[in-house]
Parts: C-alpha cells; sequence; structure tokens
C-alpha cells in the first residue's frame, strides 16, 4: 500500500505541474512533414543564402517550383498570399509562418510553412499552429491520449497507476478467496475468528484498490479531454465552401463541394 501511495502522489503531481517541454529557439513546425488535406496541402519549405532579400525570393520559387511547368511567370506577395501568374494562369499560396535564422558567418536560413491549393481554385482549408486537440476515443485507454499528445511521462504514470491497481485488486482478492477457504476448512472457533478478521482485512484493501482505479481511469478521461499538448501544425477538413477567385478579365464566385 505503501508504493501504491507513493504512485498516486508522483501521478497526481505531474498530472497538476503539467509535464515541462523543452522548448528551442526554433518553431514546433520547423522540419515538419508534409500534412495533407483535402483541397491543400501544408509543407515546410527551407532555403539558405548569404542575403535576406535573395533567401526570401528562393523561398517562394520554391512554393510552385514542384507544382509548375513553368517559373518563368510573376511572382507576387500580397500579406501572406502568394500569387504567381503567368498569362490567365494563376495559382495561389498562403504562408502560415515562417523564421529566420543568422549565422555569425553571414548565411541566412529561412524556414517558411506554407499552405498550398491540389488543384486550380481550390479552397484553403483552415490550418493554425496549436496545442488543442479534438475528442479522441483514446481518452478511454489509459494514457494513450497522453502519449498521443507529446506528455508522454503523464502517459506512461497512468498506464503505471491502472497497472498497479488492477494487480493490487487480483492479488488482495486471491488472499481474501484464501482466507475464505481456510475459515471453511476448520471449526476451530478461534482460528475461524482469525480467519474472518484477516479475510475482512483483504476485502478492505481490494476494494482500496478498486477505488484507486476508478479514481485514475476518471481522471485520465478528464485529463486526456480538457488538458494541452504538443504544439502542433493542425489543417481542418474543407467540406464545402464558397471563394471570391479573380481572373485576369474578370472575377467570379467558386464552389467547392467534397464528400
Amino acid at each position: 500500500m505503501k508504493y501504491f501511495l507513493i504512485l498516486i502522489s508522483v501521478l497526481l503531481s505531474d498530472i497538476i505541474m503539467g509535464q515541462s517541454v523543452t522548448t528551442t529557439s526554433r518553431p514546433i513546425w520547423w522540419d515538419s512533414p508534409l500534412i495533407e488535406g483535402r483541397c491543400s496541402a501544408v509543407r515546410f519549405v527551407k532555403v539558405k543564402d548569404n542575403s535576406s532579400e535573395k533567401v526570401r525570393e528562393k523561398a517562394v520559387k520554391m512554393v510552385f517550383g514542384n507544382g509548375l511547368s513553368d517559373t518563368s511567370g510573376e511572382i507576387s506577395i500580397q500579406g501572406s498570399r502568394i500569387v504567381w501568374r503567368n498569362g490567365d494562369e494563376i495559382k495561389n499560396a498562403r504562408v502560415i509562418a515562417e523564421h529566420t535564422e543568422e549565422t555569425t558567418l553571414g548565411e541566412v536560413t529561412l524556414g517558411m510553412l506554407v499552405q498550398v491549393p491540389k488543384y486550380n481554385n481550390a479552397l484553403f482549408e483552415e490550418v493554425r499552429i496549436t496545442d488543442r486537440y479534438p475528442f479522441s476515443p483514446r481518452v478511454f485507454v489509459p494514457g494513450m491520449e497522453q502519449i498521443y499528445k507529446g506528455s508522454v511521462t503523464k502517459g506512461v504514470l497512468f498506464i503505471a497507476g491502472e497497472t498497479a491497481t488492477g494487480i493490487g485488486i487480483a492479488v488482495f482478492e486471491c488472499l481474501r478467496y484464501s482466507k475464505k477457504s481456510e475459515l471453511r476448512n476448520t471449526h476451530d472457533l478461534a482460528r475461524r475468528r482469525k480467519y474472518l478478521n484477516e479475510a475482512d482485512r483483504m476485502r478492505t484493501w481490494r476494494n482500496g484498490f478498486i477505488a484507486g482505479a476508478v479514481v485514475i481511469y476518471l481522471w485520465n478521461i478528464i485529463d486526456g479531454c480538457v488538458a494541452k499538448g504538443e504544439e502542433r501544425v493542425w489543417i481542418k477538413k474543407c467540406k464545402m465552401g464558397i471563394r471570391p477567385h479573380g481572373t485576369g478579365s474578370g472575377a467570379e464566385l467558386t464552389f467547392g463541394l467534397n464528400f
């Protein structure tokens, strides 16, 4: 019981204090893999150069470099929007975030998180960098949601807590059953009284571990639902939307439906 109480204390202190996350000067999305949405994709672009102006120009060209057969068109930046024009052909992209690093030798590295459409006139899904996670059935499996959110220590503690209480329930239920068996096999009053008291004690311990298992499990569900996790790039699934679209000869409305 002493070790069980120590485990519960450590678990609760970790939940209350939260898991410390090591931070660096680089953002969480640096070197992030390609994230696919239904209408668009979010990818990371990294460029090095000796000039801050040239490095941005290279990064912007790289955004469309893999998706265009001809990169000789005009590229312009309008706020967070990047537009490529070549005659009547227009392609758009959106800069979600960017980060610049400069070495002592004067070399500049620009990292850019960019959202690009999968096809012409595609809708841009909502994208954000967040530490919030939607509800998932993983919360009903002890520790799984915490590990998924990046709080590995907390998740392992939840798993260890449920395992320890489960073992405690099984051990003390076996001991209680053993004392009940010895009680049925003797007619000595002193021994019967002793076995009965010991069986009651084992039942109390078993019930204590059951209560502990319930508390840890409920805490696991609550923590899995409300606790923040590691920051991540999140892209919303686009189902239906209407957006304005400009062409060289006029303007139009684009309707997108995904199912």
